[in-house]
């Protein structure tokens, strides 16, 4: 079911330079255009630079979604008809993954509390909860584009890359592993350490690493790239979900309730 990406280096090799160069190079160019389109627009409006930071995350995740599609056309319709005849099962296995993570990330910020490790939201979840301000144009980045991407990226190329190397005693499954969840957990937080320094960054990205590491798990399991991306979807469909809800109240919510949400359920 994967031979169009099993076998296609180039495919590969493509795909991931075309995720770095979209996050890091096409996402800044873009943020400094439109920031500065903004402040021409609507000098007086506080919040140009986060509504500039929005559209940016849309355009790149939507810019990745549709070539990836266009690329992996066949990859695509090849796993969405084996995830159509085994819907249920894949679901459930989705689900499972989900609650499977959700129980990682109690154990791994337990651990951290008991270690006295001073836990915070990382840049990266402090950077989505503030795009939520425009709720049209970041939750279908935050539920659909992100998945689709990084799940492509992190499960099907990388995942696959280490999975086909000839190493003795299945040490390419241990590495595929190691790399995808690692990698994936790494991403979230890089940008953050790089400019601040703080090796606490790195840290934080512990609960991504067990995140990538059960999104890998269920792709393992099935072999179909809609498992994963389904599953990541749900993580960060409920922590939107959640967090609207919360800014419903009719009065503010305590501090420890929105805390305890963005404990439960960061974004990936």
């Amino acid at each position: 079911m994967n031979a169009q990406l099993d076998n296609n280096m180039p495919k590969k090799l493509f795909l991931i330079i075309f995720y770095f160069i979209t996050m890091y190079i096409v996402a800044n160019l873009l943020a400094i255009i439109l920031y500065g389109s903004l402040l021409v627009s609507y000098p007086n409006n506080p919040n140009n630079e986060n509504l500039a930071m929005t559209l940016t995350n849309l355009l790149c995740y939507a810019i990745m979604v549709f070539t990836f599609l266009f690329v992996l056309d066949n990859y695509f319709k090849d796993h969405f008809y084996h995830f159509k005849k085994k819907f249920f099962y894949y679901i459930g296995i989705a689900i499972a993954g989900w609650f499977f993570y959700l129980f990682l990330n109690v154990i791994i910020n337990m651990i951290m509390e008991m270690t006295q490790f001073v836990q915070r939201d990382t840049q990266n979840q402090e950077a989505i909860v503030e795009t939520l301000k425009y709720p049209l144009l970041s939750i279908p980045m935050i539920v659909i584009g992100a998945p689709i991407v990084e799940e492509v990226i992190f499960r099907g190329v990388i995942f696959n890359l280490a999975k086909n190397l000839k190493l003795p005693h299945k040490l390419n499954i241990v590495l595929a592993f190691i790399l995808s969840s690692s990698l994936f957990g790494l991403i979230h937080v890089l940008t953050a350490y790089i400019i601040s320094g703080d090796y606490t960054e790195l840290i934080l990205g512990i609960p991504y690493i067990a995140a990538g590491f059960a999104l890998t798990l269920v792709y393992y399991l099935t072999n179909n790239i809609f498992v994963p991306i389904v599953m990541h979807g749900i993580q960060n469909g409920v922590s939107v979900f959640a967090l609207l809800l919360l800014g419903l109240l009719p009065e503010e919510p305590p501090m420890k309730m929105v805390a305890l949400i963005q404990y439960l359920f960061p974004y990936l």
